[in-house]
């Protein structure tokens, strides 16, 4: 259980409770099957933002705590199924509920388009819920999602589609897979190849790098993969190494386009025999926290996942203050973190 869903159950077991009486520390971590410590922790955050108040072996109700608390939001993860296994995104959920939590809104559910995959769904989703925004992580055109934007305001946004009425929160993609060709390119990598479940602005970056550095440009060493229900899952980067491999001139490095392509890729070619970095380079994109411990450790891109979270967090709470603020596209930096799948 995340830490939102335990707080949003603890204050409501708070206001369930009656007035003078006390929430008992203990209790609620048997309840929830966590120390007593998170508790207390849980029992702080909220009361630092007035929603209870802090008593010795427990907790009850703020008087304050229905003028401070601001309402709920939603959160859609685009094309995800399992939203809790994704390392990247759950680095940017941690942002969003870390500043959510700060300025006084309630999550009031993380859900997936597969969970809402039809208009009926979204509707459902809408009537069900009294929320007052939702924060789209990902990129999609489905129906639900078009119903969602027609429906619903204020939307924050974490996608590279520049055509919609929603402020976005984005990290410069493009100059991330660019500096990895460049910094490829110094190391002597002739035949670079590419992996990625859809041709968003990273695989512009590759190009946009292939000609700038003047390196071979083969269509064939470019793999767009169909992804799976689960998104860019590692089985998507072995399926793109075999293809690879199967070319003549083989590459001598794969660009992938998520860390967890690159974990997939190299292991591939770890179980055919190829050495990484002697026999091919291997890079990633986004510094997910296992890119630090696979062998050889990866170089990739390191992108600022928490603090993306958190502007989109408090854009929301910008725009529910001030409806006709204009739109903002606000794009974070990302810098290269180079190991030794490389070869530097």
């Amino acid at each position: 259980m995340k830490k939102s869903e335990r707080q949003a159950l603890i204050l409501q077991q708070v206001r369930d409770t009656a007035p003078q009486q006390l929430l008992s520390t203990r209790e609620l971590a048997q309840q929830f099957d966590v120390s007593e410590s998170t508790i207390r922790r849980d029992f702080q955050q909220l009361a630092h933002i007035g929603l209870l108040q802090r008593q010795y072996g427990g907790a009850q109700l703020s008087q304050q705590s229905s003028l401070v608390e601001q309402g709920q939001v939603g959160i859609l993860l685009a094309s995800r199924i399992d939203k809790y296994r994704d390392p990247f995104y759950n680095m940017v959920l941690e942002g969003v509920d870390r500043a959510l939590e700060r300025l006084g809104y309630q999550i009031a559910f993380v859900k997936t388009l597969h969970e809402i995959d039809t208009t009926a769904q979204a509707k459902r989703l809408l009537d069900s819920f009294s929320i007052k925004g939702l924060i789209l992580l990902g990129t999609d055109d489905s129906k639900s999602i078009e119903y969602l934007r027609d429906n619903m305001s204020p939307i924050i946004s974490m996608t590279d589609k520049h055509d919609i009425e929603d402020d976005l929160v984005l990290f410069d993609g493009e100059r991330g897979i660019s500096l990895m060709v460049e910094h490829l390119a110094k190391l002597g990598y002739r035949r670079l190849a590419y992996i990625a479940g859809y041709a968003d602005v990273r695989y512009s970056g590759f190009c946009n790098g292939l000609c700038e550095n003047n390196l071979v440009h083969d269509p064939r060493l470019h793999q767009i993969l169909e992804p799976g229900p689960s998104g860019w899952t590692p089985d998507l980067g072995e399926r793109g190494a075999k293809i690879l491999m199967a070319q003549s001139p083989k590459p001598d490095a794969i660009v992938c386009a998520s860390d967890r392509l690159a974990i997939g890729a190299m292991a591939w070619l770890q179980r055919e025999g190829y050495r990484i970095p002697q026999d091919i380079a291997v890079t990633g994109f986004d510094n997910i926290p296992d890119a630090d411990f696979t062998f050889p450790p990866l170089t990739t891109v390191h992108v600022h996942k928490v603090l993306l979270g958190e502007i989109a967090a408090e854009r929301l709470a910008r725009r529910l203050e001030n409806p006709v603020e204009v739109y903002l596209k606000i794009t974070t930096p990302v810098s290269l973190v180079v190991r030794q799948s490389c070869g530097a």
